[in-house]
């Protein structure tokens, strides 16, 4: 009662209030009740929505309101919340590590074509941000690379390749995530530089996106001292509305990032920080799986319409909202298509930083990690490494290898001639079974060759130095695959180093 009571007695103001709301759920049953009071102006889908029957589940949304925008993260890499029955593809730093805008555009519009078959509308993608900070916890391989300029390029020829789709990328996240040491899920970050600082590295990308006229930006939930001294980019109309619509003149619509995450809710709570990142000139706001929440948050701002909050302002956010409804476009990509341009972006995104190849088969114990399936279970090196380095062995190791793992990947090299491990490091500090692991295989005396399956710069992580180095940016099946290719010699890897620092 409590719930139906907040939304009872707003009238007009009750049926604006959702034109700022972009809502989510749990599981596959849609919120019909929720859906009809709320009236939000959009839904972002997760993979817990997207399991059993994906496309159905649009279906049924949109049979409640055409209108409603239904967006989805489709970033390639990790960040893929469409993943089954469909082609995983490569992270954005793999494909700038190409070198190849015209590679980056295939597959931005590929994937935008997966965000048409689902029928959804929106692709939450490209990341804008330039990954300056090798210390980055949530960023990292997900963006184009530490080179402003590479990174505008790269983002560009990814949003124009979701626009041949017919779907509206957004660019993400305004005025820039890629200098933090902290993750925005867990609290608000600071990025302490100087404007002049801002303009060369974290705010030129998005000056080019705006520049080329794309259709929508995501917030950033990070404080820039320089910008706005009080509030984060999210909720402050110094950087929404003076910077980004006044100064840099953008005109599409502004999506705010999740605002459950703590460094917003837990710094403002909800209902607060909704008013506040409209007031600062957010058009749509990302709520959290929260059936109460979302009624509270429309409730709060049903009330501040036509009072804290013009009644133009949610007309506004509306029309930006409907100008975000997929139209147009073609996909003629078949399943195999999509395939090869994945293998294709795999392989070129692979940087060999030195050692000897091709490695022979016979001989060659392959060591494998489990890593977290939280962004999608994938096969290991090891799994897949007797059909693309015919004649050797494998072995899998959980991510994190304990003493007794560590000793039997040793007692399992013993008997080879050479050894190759993979290392995986993204997210969190690089794990120190991981370490214990190549320092005990090193010690051995054999040649010892690494394959980085996350972030590429492992190297410096590891106590010592192997014989052989290469990097993926990223361990979807087809970069393990492309992987053990290089390893065999079915062609030469030529990705470029675009991480940042010494490689």
């Amino acid at each position: 009662m409590r719930l139906l009571a907040l939304t009872l007695g707003l009238g007009l103001a009750a049926a604006q209030a959702g034109s700022f709301l972009v809502v989510s759920f749990k599981g596959e049953e849609v919120p019909s009740e929720l859906l009809k009071r709320v009236r939000p102006a959009g839904v972002i889908l997760y993979p817990g929505n997207l399991r059993k029957d994906p496309q159905g589940l649009v279906r049924r949304l949109k049979a409640l309101d055409p209108n409603l925008v239904v967006m989805v993260d489709q970033e390639g890499g990790p960040f893929t919340s469409y993943r089954e029955g469909v082609v995983r593809f490569p992270s954005a730093m793999a494909l700038s590590a190409s070198g190849d805008e015209g590679l980056v555009e295939r597959v931005g519009w590929a994937l935008g074509c997966q965000v048409r078959r689902l029928g959804a509308d929106v692709n939450l993608a490209p990341v804008l941000d330039v990954n300056v900070n090798p210390e980055n916890p949530i960023i990292g391989l997900r963006s184009f690379g530490a080179d402003p300029e590479r990174v505008a390029r790269m983002g560009l020829a990814f949003a124009r390749g979701v626009l041949r789709s017919g779907a509206k990328p957004v660019g993400k996240h305004f005025p820039g995530h890629g200098d933090t040491a902290t993750d925005s899920h867990l609290d608000l970050p600071v990025v302490a530089k100087p404007r002049e600082a801002l303009e060369k590295v974290e705010l030129l990308p998005f000056r080019r996106y705006v520049e080329a006229g794309m259709p929508a930006l995501m917030t950033a939930h990070i404080l820039f001292p320089a910008l706005d001294p009080k509030l984060p980019a999210t909720l402050s109309q110094r950087i929404l509305t003076g910077l980004l619509r006044g100064e840099m003149g953008f005109r599409g619509a502004v999506l705010t990032d999740d605002m459950a995450m703590a460094a917003i809710k837990r710094n403002f709570g909800a209902k607060e920080a909704a008013l506040l990142a409209v007031k600062a000139g957010a058009d749509l706001l990302l709520l959290e799986p929260n059936p109460e929440t979302a009624l509270e948050v429309h409730a709060h701002l049903a009330q501040a319409l036509g009072k804290e909050v013009p009644k133009a302002r949610a007309e506004e956010a509306r029309r930006r909202a409907l100008a975000l409804l997929a139209q147009g476009g073609a996909c003629p990509f078949t399943p195999k298509e999509e395939e090869a341009l994945a293998l294709e972006a795999a392989r070129r995104g692979v940087v060999r930083l030195f050692g000897e190849l091709p490695l022979p088969g016979p001989g060659t114990l392959v060591v494998g990690l489990r890593v977290t399936d939280r962004y999608g279970a994938e096969p290991t090196l090891a799994d897949l490494a007797p059909t693309y380095l015919p004649g050797s062995q494998g072995l899998n190791l959980s991510e994190d290898p304990s003493p007794e793992e560590v000793a039997r990947a040793v007692e399992r090299a013993r008997a080879a001639e050479r050894v190759v491990l993979s290392t995986y490091h993204w997210l969190g500090a690089f794990k120190a079974g991981q370490k214990a692991l190549f320092r005990e295989l090193r010690a051995l005396g054999k040649p010892l060759y690494v394959v980085a399956l996350g972030n590429p710069d492992d190297l410096r992580f590891l106590p010592g130095r192997p014989q052989g180095y290469l990097a993926t940016h990223g361990y979807r099946a087809v970069q393990v695959r492309a992987a053990l290719e290089a390893l065999a010699g079915v062609y030469t890897p030529t990705g470029q180093w675009v991480f940042g620092g010494e490689p």
